[in-house]
């Protein structure tokens, strides 16, 4: 056996050895990947409703998404947590005609499953399920978001778990750096960095939340989203059937609270953390919108700052340094609000300040120097050739396009960024660059064991405290 193996060994190494093996820096590939998204099929309810049906029938499975416009900003901030117990409890309390046990074992045994949450803008709930059980569930998942049941000793549940977590708040030192540079780059009363206390919990009952819920649950804030293995005609008249008849409320909803509401003055910020081994350093100033005409520079600006792996921080930081393995930079470019400008990084407690000097150089650099030709050529290259990524699932699809139409956006926005990104030249996002980053208006937060610290947090202008504790 071994004496016909070791010749046909020699003659493949030999075929190879003659072989020209190409150079893989030499090799070529597209600059763009071709595909085709999903297709999402619009359509309205008699009452109004808008519905988006995305075909996909790979596997015998149906996702239903309920986007409703009646997150925490419809919410009064004394009563922060309400829209997220209300979620809570839809999915956990049945509805007035299908109590919870026999709705929790329905899903069970049909092993289907149904969630919800609520963010900011918004509360989301979904049903997934076989194809095959979305007449049996879905008009249980309406019922549940229609007439809940909110029930008392679930609500009291609810509110105790979240007192538990708040209780927590400052075990993790990572997360409390995240929730005070929220609070001050946003507003403490934002609806994105308020936070639901046992004092506003207090004041939610049964009455603010049936209140809430009959304001704010109605068919002229709620989009409905399909996808999977279904017939759009079989289903349309499924959901027709079950929300057809579901009228406008008569009281008005609340008005939204903006998303960023008194933020802190642009300045250092530091989080005393005695024996902490790591230090969290966030600055952040403002973004711009999602449609500012500068918005595909941004994308390409963030490929070259801190979004990619050749990126200029973590070559700074993470691979000339050795100062830190997370770092990263980003725009976040909001529909409404104009986002932010972000930078974080977590080193070492005696590298802090030399981190924050590093990071602000290469801000500065790209601001005056800009990028270069190559770093241009590259950042495209990634950004084109992960295109595709965003349309993976045919759900993100659905999700994506929901999202854009409740902004009032073109529910394709994203589809042409492609050829907005490939025009731009190098000039083009140094201009954007020179024009965006302000390090004057930043708002830096560090936390960390100061007696560990390289130096005096001083050095970095006029300093703040801020006690984790009150904050």
């Amino acid at each position: 056996m071994t004496r016909k193996i070791v010749p046909l060994i020699l003659s493949l190494l030999s075929l190879l050895s003659a072989a020209k093996l190409k150079d893989p820096r030499t090799m070529e590939f597209p600059a763009r990947l071709e595909f085709t998204p999903h297709e999402v099929e619009r359509f309205r309810l008699s009452n109004g409703i808008e519905v988006f049906l995305v075909e996909d029938h790979e596997l015998p499975l149906v996702d239903v998404v309920f986007r409703i416009d009646a997150g925490e900003r419809r919410v009064d901030a004394e009563q922060a947590g309400l829209a997220d117990i209300l979620a809570d409890l839809v999915v956990e309390g049945g509805s007035k005609a299908v109590p919870k046990r026999v709705f929790q074992d329905s899903l069970e045994r049909f092993g289907a499953s149904f969630w919800g949450y609520a963010w900011d803008e918004e509360t989301s709930f979904t049903l997934h399920l076989l194809s095959e059980h979305v007449d049996d569930l879905l008009p249980l998942a309406v019922g549940a978001i229609r007439e809940p049941m909110l029930p008392g000793q679930q609500i009291e549940i609810n509110k105790n778990q979240r007192r538990t977590a708040y209780q927590a708040r400052n075990l993790e030192p990572m997360s409390v750096i995240v929730r005070i540079w929220n609070k001050l780059y946003c507003g403490k009363d934002s609806p994105s960095a308020r936070e639901t206390t046992p004092a506003t919990l207090d004041r939610i009952d049964l009455e603010s939340l049936t209140k809430f819920h009959k304001a704010c649950y109605r068919p002229s804030l709620t989009m409905i989203g399909v996808v999977g293995d279904f017939d759009p005609k079989v289903m349309l008249d499924e959901l027709e059937r079950c929300l057809g008849d579901w009228q406008e409320p008569e009281p008005e909803p609340p008005d939204e609270a903006p998303l960023y509401t008194d933020p802190a003055s642009p300045g250092v910020y530091l989080v005393p953390w005695p024996g902490s081994v790591q230090s969290g350093i966030y600055m952040s100033h403002k973004g711009l919108l999602r449609d500012d005409p500068n918005y595909a520079a941004s994308r390409l600006f963030c490929e070259v700052y801190g979004g990619s792996w050749y990126s200029r921080l973590r070559k700074a930081i993470r691979v000339e340094r050795g100062l830190a393995y997370v770092v990263s930079g980003y725009i976040s470019s909001d529909f409404e609000e104009p986002g932010y400008f972000g930078t974080f990084c977590f080193t070492k407690s005696e590298a802090t300040l030399e981190a924050v000097r590093v990071m602000l150089g290469v801000m500065e650099d790209l601001r005056t120097e800009g990028i270069t030709q190559r770093e241009l050529e590259l950042a495209k290259q990634s950004w084109l050739a992960s295109f595709p990524a965003h349309y993976a699932e045919p759900e993100q699809v659905l999700r994506d396009r929901m999202n854009y139409a409740a902004h009032q956006y073109p529910i394709d926005f994203w589809d042409h960024m492609p050829e907005r990104i490939e025009p731009l030249t190098r000039e083009d996002v140094n201009s954007f660059a020179a024009g965006f980053i302000k390090p004057d208006d930043l708002i830096i937060v560090i936390l960390g064991d100061t007696t560990a610290f390289d130096g005096s947090v001083s050095e970095l202008g006029e300093v703040t405290i801020i006690d984790p504790e009150v904050y």
